[in-house]
């Protein structure tokens, strides 16, 4: 009922209620007005038309195009607007070397050499050391070390995250940040509009920043809207500029097993402290920054450490050259040895599902975890579909029973990620997203041995039918708008 009421005093109703009010003039029209069928549908087809060749001039990448091109025939009139009104009117692709340009302006990283010795051997991604990395394989064992952070904040305190949610979780949270606040540390909250909107009330902001907290809303739900379907799916946490959290974890009760949704939900988190957290800090003023504009930030200055790593990120607004899919690209091809994955929603482009199948032909030890239980009906169906894909090919390919698997790592040999991307093309090519690769042995052991125990007592892929197998086949289709 809290997500019902939450619906019609939101943001979502106004879309719902435009979507309804389209079927039923089109019902309408074709009921009442036979003799403006004959007009229509050539007005229809025009529409159409001009919708495909602005289609097949967008520079997105060829799957994105193809999605959009297959809800334009399958939904001439209201398809050809949806792509008009919230696909077309994106930031278009910056592609080549005046978007790596960019990046390594932004970030003043330097840029790196292919070569295996380097943790991130990419264009314009930024190398750090870590002073401590810390490995949380559950989202209760962060809770306890990430609400002792909070309490010890001397300065200031930068959380951007996907989904906040109203409960136990951000309670707690909430109290400590209203306790800081009073005593001049710096709090900022910024969250996603969308992934947000059905679980906190329309006076959250208002109340934060009556307690001292300073909110921004990313891209809040609006209409007409400009790149509807490009979020901010990060989750930054920044303790004094000093200790960095990120991962899948969200502020919500389900993530650290307050509310049991799906049996038991495991997800996982990395914190990080020197160069690495402020690298952290960086992403989170250059979010909030672009929203904020009368408010501003300044990142923390960088701090040293030992540990090589990476920080990678990616924009709504950024180049057709990803940071996200080249690392996965990277990590795919470094390893000699073992590979390990887990996400939540598998639907990668055909030069990830290559560089996996060409990795487990080489001798590699690949497998790829996913959950056994669907938060999400469609999406669990293609995760299925191209998991099967991927076994065909060779890869091992188990589904998480003890509930629902949100985590997103991958251990490449001695090289651990730990991310909030989703190995789809949402998070591949869509969203900001963000995660710290780290070059050490240790870490990594630890992140394989739970991989491992998970996967032990994982459930092998169930075999589907012809009609099952059908009904995927053409839902991929759609795979990058879901």
């Amino acid at each position: 009922m809290r997500k019902i009421k939450l619906f019609f005093c939101g943001r979502l109703f106004p879309f719902a209620l435009l979507s309804a009010l389209l079927l039923i003039a089109g019902i309408f029209l074709c009921v009442r007005l036979p003799r403006l069928l004959a007009p229509a549908a050539a007005a229809e087809r025009i529409f159409a038309l001009t919708a495909a060749v602005v289609l097949f001039c967008d520079p997105s990448p060829a799957e994105y195009k193809l999605s959009k091109l297959f809800l334009v025939l399958l939904l001439p009139w209201t398809g050809a607007i949806a792509c008009f009104c919230f696909l077309f009117r994106e930031n278009k692709f910056r592609g080549g070397m005046t978007g790596i340009k960019r990046r390594k302006r932004e970030f003043g990283g330097t840029m790196s050499e292919s070569s295996p010795d380097k943790i991130s051997p990419l264009s314009g991604l930024q190398e750090c050391r870590a002073g401590r990395v810390e490995y949380f394989p559950v989202g209760r064992a962060m809770y306890e070390r990430f609400l002792g952070d909070l309490k010890r904040a001397k300065e200031s305190i930068w959380l951007e995250f996907y989904i906040v949610a109203e409960g136990s979780f951000l309670g707690d949270v909430m109290e400590i940040l209203t306790e800081r606040a009073e005593a001049g540390v710096d709090v900022r909250l910024l969250f996603d509009g969308f992934g947000s909107a059905l679980t906190l009330s329309p006076s959250f902001p208002a109340e934060a920043e009556r307690r001292g907290i300073k909110v921004c809303i990313f891209r809040p739900l609006k209409f007409p809207t400009r790149a509807a379907g490009r979020r901010d799916h990060r989750k930054i946490a920044v303790i004094d500029g000093k200790i960095g959290y990120t991962g899948g974890i969200n502020l919500a009760d389900e993530y650290i097993g307050e509310v049991i949704r799906f049996g038991h939900w495991k997800d996982m988190a990395l914190r990080v402290t020197g160069g690495a957290a402020s690298a952290l800090s960086a992403l989170f003023a250059r979010s909030w920054n672009a929203e904020e504009r009368d408010r501003p930030v300044r990142a923390a200055e960088g701090t040293g450490g030992k540990i090589p790593c990476a920080v990678i990120s990616d924009d709504t607004a950024e180049t057709s050259l990803r940071a996200g899919q080249q690392t996965f690209l990277r990590l795919f091809g470094l390893a000699r040895k073992r590979l390990y994955v887990t996400t939540p929603y598998l639907a990668p482009d055909l030069p990830l599902c290559k560089a996996l199948g060409c990795a487990a032909l080489a001798g590699v030890d690949v497998r790829v975890m996913i959950p056994h239980i669907p938060d999400k009906k469609f999406p669990f169906l293609l995760t299925r579909s191209y998991a099967a894909e991927l076994q065909a090919s060779g890869v091992g390919v188990r589904e998480y029973t003890d509930g629902f698997l949100h985590g997103k790592t991958v251990v490449s040999d001695d090289i651990s990620f730990v991310s909030s991307y989703n190995l789809d093309f949402r998070s591949l090519y869509l969203q900001a997203e963000c995660g710290v690769a780290v070059k050490q042995r240790a870490l990594a052991d630890r992140i394989a041995d739970d991989f491992l125990s998970a996967w032990e007592s994982g459930t092998p892929l169930p075999v589907r039918g012809k009609a099952a197998e059908f009904f995927c086949r053409l839902l991929r289709l759609a795979a990058p708008l879901l």
